[in-house]
């Protein structure tokens, strides 16, 4: 209750100091002030603050550390998951490329040809099939990576708003 009485005497003499300064220019809107009083006074204003204040601005610019940390991340994340898609799928356009040619090759006999036509279509059907399934693994997997950063920034963002119904309940 004491810091509450002294920083509102500071603002007074604070508003006092600004009262009566001398006025300047035409329009009287402007004073003089002598810089070191204001600075003087502020900074007795500031002394007086309680260690909550400061610890709250050091959560805010904290909270606003891990948001771009965690952005970073999850755009690196994105990135990697995107890339290993890519590449899985360039191995599957590979492989069918090898079966195809393969294919091509063993072209001998009727028989020899409807065997291996009924092969070659089941071994790119499941290569198509596992090249859909990398794929669909890998956005899966992001999006389970964006889901938990996307729940830390929330638990974060709460523990925020209850320091700060905190700061003014005290």
């Amino acid at each position: 209750m004491k810091i509450d009485l002294e920083i509102m005497d500071l603002f007074q003499e604070l508003e006092e100091l600004v009262e009566k300064a001398p006025v300047k220019g035409l329009t009287r809107k402007s004073i003089s002030v002598e810089k070191e009083q204001i600075l003087g006074i502020l900074d007795d204003i500031k002394s007086l603050l309680p260690e909550e204040v400061n610890q709250a601005i050091w959560i805010n610019r904290e909270r606003q550390r891990i948001i771009t940390e965690a952005k970073a991340e999850a755009e690196k994340i994105i990135v990697q998951a995107n890339q290993e898609a890519d590449l899985k799928a360039q191995e599957g356009e590979k492989f069918e490329e090898n079966l195809k040619q393969q294919f091509d090759d063993i072209v001998e006999s009727n028989e020899v040809v409807l065997r291996a036509k009924e092969r070659g279509e089941e071994i790119i059907n499941r290569a198509e099939a596992y090249a859909v399934e990398i794929r669909e693994g890998s956005i899966e997997y992001a999006e389970d990576v964006i889901s938990s950063v996307e729940q830390s920034l929330i638990d974060t963002l709460e523990t925020v708003k209850l320091n700060k119904m905190e700061l003014r309940q005290s």
